[in-house]
């Protein structure tokens, strides 16, 4: 257990739902040079392998009765790896105008603060093969 800094705790209480507090990276790459082949469950299992390497990714929070402290970090006991990781496709044709709409729209979204706060988006449908990661996390 471990208590949020005023910095951290700032992040959350100045959260709106116009105004979401994380932050997002994309990245457009091309499956086709990775040597073993890519899918959504070698993602999956890469991010399965490494998590026990930051621990804060397997943290969520915990609120203080009354407000009378700032929020607590626990170690989530149900955790849940399928949770946080989706899988998603563009609308055709693909082309960057698509991806930016969705991405748009995803990052838009607020991160549940019953869960550990991030997110990872797989998508698909690129034009060319091409895929995009698209990461959130809070920044508390």
């Amino acid at each position: 257990m471990q208590r949020l800094t005023g910095l951290d705790a700032g992040f959350l209480y100045m959260e709106t739902p116009s105004s979401p507090m994380h932050v997002a990276s994309l990245m457009v790459l091309d499956p086709s040079t990775s040597p073993d082949g890519f899918s959504f469950d070698k993602l999956r299992d890469l991010y399965a392998q490494r998590l026990h390497l930051a621990p804060p990714f397997r943290r969520r929070l915990v609120e203080v009765p009354f407000g009378l402290n700032h929020p607590l970090w626990i170690e989530d006991p149900d955790f849940d790896l399928d949770w946080h990781m989706r899988h998603i496709a563009v609308p055709q044709p693909g082309s960057m105008k698509e991806l930016q709409e969705l991405v748009g729209h995803l990052v838009a979204m607020p991160l549940d603060r019953t869960r550990p706060l991030w997110e990872v988006w797989l998508i698909d449908g690129l034009e060319g093969g091409y895929v995009a990661l698209l990461s959130k996390v809070h920044h508390a």
